[in-house]
């Protein structure tokens, strides 16, 4: 291990999100500040430079601050938000909203692909996820979004898969069934795709007075998906 000092960095956060563009780029967004106060900023730090400075991606509108939502890489250089505790004036809700940002344009922005409320927002079709944070969300072949799990309002049922394409002139939300024995509901897991192939999923928390330690593997390459 190494700590990478970038120059600039974002506010101290936790409960944010991030993901990876390009091999070398870590994208970072909102979370919990040390006051309390949810975020809704951007940043960037490109890790292939020999002194890494981290870049707040300016835009003229942001989603509803937020923590605990997922960001998902498709497309080669687009990302995808789902998801989180978003703050709705002074109160804070679990979301179900999508939106996407193409970080290869020149002047990037965020727009809302599904989402009540929201400016622009869309009627995406089928069943779309019950509102939820601290889930998780894995890239499939082709730009398609995988979701399951999280904390889900009054709501304990079986780890059911939702998967959305933002491709889609139309993005609509399927359920897949898939075989074998699935996670157990549960919220903060860790998760990670090997090969390509594989989503693996670790641990995370029922509600109960207990933490998980199972490890679960998904296969990508079933047809149903």
């Amino acid at each position: 291990w190494r700590e990478i000092s970038g120059l600039a960095p974002p506010l101290p956060r936790s409960w944010h999100s991030s993901c990876t563009l390009d091999g070398t780029k870590l994208i970072v967004s909102g979370g919990c500040a040390d006051s309390g106060v949810l975020l809704s900023d951007t940043f960037l730090l490109d890790m292939s430079m020999e002194n890494p400075v981290w870049r707040e991606i300016p835009v003229t509108w942001t989603p509803p601050s937020r923590l605990g939502h997922t960001l998902s890489v498709y497309g080669g250089r687009k990302i995808l938000m789902f998801g989180g505790l978003a703050k709705s004036g002074p109160l804070r809700f679990r979301s179900s909203d999508v939106f996407t940002m193409d970080l290869s344009e020149d002047e990037p922005c965020w727009r809302c692909v599904t989402g009540s409320g929201m400016p622009g927002a869309g009627n995406p079709g089928g069943i779309a996820p019950p509102p939820r944070l601290d889930h998780v969300a894995v890239s499939l072949p082709g730009g398609r979004i995988l979701i399951f799990g999280g904390s889900v309002a009054g709501l304990h049922s079986a780890s059911q898969l939702y998967i959305l394409d933002p491709t889609d002139e139309k993005p609509t939300w399927r359920i897949l069934n898939v075989p074998g024995r699935p996670p157990r509901f549960a919220w903060g897991h860790s998760t990670c795709v090997v090969g390509g192939t594989r989503a693996i999923v670790l641990g995370g928390q029922t509600g109960e007075e207990w933490m998980l330690s199972e490890l679960h593997e998904l296969s990508l390459a079933n047809s149903v998906i």
